[in-house]
């Protein structure tokens, strides 16, 4: 038995090459966004937004959360992290991380207009 072996041509060679290039490039966008390139596929699109919105309060607004917060968006990170788990997950359980955040980035949006606010009469007062 003589069995010739498939080999590919140029153009699907370079297709293959692409398709595993844009794949890393993919997945590494995944992970620094603080997602599991396993789970995003399997996951409601409510939990990767609070996932998303987790990561980025635990990254930009630490200061803002008190340690109830803190505990509750870890426990949710580690809850979407585990593959096994993910599958399990409603899509209700998000909506309680999406709610802190709206919270948290209003708070942050208040402090920011109120030293802005500051800087100008400040500014204004000066003689």
């Amino acid at each position: 038995m003589n069995y010739k072996k498939k080999r590919l041509t140029d153009a699907q060679f370079k297709i293959n090459n692409d398709q595993k290039y844009d794949s890393k490039i993919t997945d590494n966008f995944l992970r620094e966004c603080g997602l599991n390139p396993q789970t995003f596929t399997i996951m409601a699109k409510e939990l990767v937004q609070a996932r998303l919105a987790a990561v980025d309060l635990l990254k930009n607004y630490s200061n803002l959360l008190n340690k109830h917060q803190t505990k509750a968006l870890n426990k949710f990170k580690g809850k979407t992290a585990n593959k096994k788990k993910c599958n399990q997950l409603s899509p209700t359980l998000a909506y309680p991380i999406l709610n802190l955040a709206t919270k948290i980035k209003r708070q942050a949006h208040k402090q920011e207009v109120q030293a802005r606010q500051t800087i100008q009469e400040l500014r204004y007062n000066q003689p």
